[in-house]
């Protein structure tokens, strides 16, 4: 009887233990690989005590959309890598990234490195800290060491320098879609790369709460030539599932979701190199 009562006891530890390991180190590829027996018999969701992926799949505007939901335990599950050391322009297809950084899930980042505008910071280091006035046109999204989202618009030398937060990521694509609950207007003429009316592949990064994320790509006339959404299409999807904040990454070709090295979205395309990616990793070792 004692011998099962402490069995009970460990087994009702787990969880806390799972959820108790150390943050992973800021730099370089997360230690830990995914764990096999936590994802479900399709694919489509993973569960390992620490990372929690739920995958949605659904059509609007007469469009494939995939929604990815993510849950983490520790800010330092959401995690950056490049395909080669910056300022390199070298590319990589997300899953070769993927596999190198022993990603759980992963989707493309920003491909900062085909252009030179904005600050952009990457596992806590500054890469690039350029606020000249092309950079305006480009809203920032920052991670903090907290695993928020936070936004700096317009990117000018005075915005960045006032910033008191601790930067572990930073992005310049945009635009920014959603800031606390409200959705953004924007002159899109003054933005660049977001192709504000044009129905194309989208992806969305989006933060619901304190470590919890959605992740939104749409398929475009890639797959099929009436399907994709514009940016006001792809918001209205956002504020249907009460997205806090949200923020537009590279689409088109780009738009890349992988979990457990599978393609999730748009299967059938292939694997575009990018400079960069965006992902999720495990705190169990085993």
């Amino acid at each position: 009887m004692k011998r099962i009562i402490a069995l009970m006891c460990v087994l009702l530890l787990l969880p806390t233990l799972a959820t108790a390991a150390e943050p992973l180190p800021l730099g370089g590829p997360a230690p830990y690989t995914a764990i096999a027996d936590a994802f479900s018999e399709d694919g489509l969701s993973y569960d390992d005590g620490t990372l929690s992926i739920r995958i949605e799949q659904d059509v609007a505007f007469d469009t494939k959309i995939t929604y990815v939901y993510v849950t983490i335990t520790d800010p330092s599950q959401l995690r950056t890598a490049l395909a080669a050391k910056y300022p390199s322009k070298q590319t990589q297809t997300v899953p070769l990234m993927a596999l190198r950084n022993n990603a759980v899930l992963a989707i493309n980042g920003d491909f900062f490195s085909y252009h030179s505008e904005g600050v952009i910071v990457r596992s806590g280091e500054l890469l690039r800290n350029n606020t000249s006035s092309k950079s305006y046109g480009r809203d920032m999204l920052i991670i903090n060491d907290k695993g928020d989202f936070e936004f700096i618009i317009p990117v000018t030398k005075e915005n960045w320098e006032a910033y008191t937060g601790t930067a572990r990521e930073a992005f310049s694509f945009g635009p920014a879609l959603i800031i606390d609950g409200v959705v953004q207007e924007f002159n899109y003429k003054k933005k660049t790369s977001c192709g504000y009316p044009t129905p194309a592949q989208r992806l969305a990064f989006c933060q619901m709460d304190a470590l919890s994320y959605l992740i939104v790509a749409t398929e475009g006339p890639e797959q099929d030539k009436n399907a994709g959404l514009s940016i006001p299409e792809l918001t209205e999807l956002l504020v249907a599932k009460g997205v806090k904040h949200a923020y537009n990454l590279d689409g088109g070709n780009s738009t890349t979701i992988l979990l457990g090295g599978r393609r999730i979205n748009a299967p059938e395309s292939d694997n575009r190199a990018v400079g960069d990616i965006i992902y999720f990793a495990t705190l169990r070792s085993e």
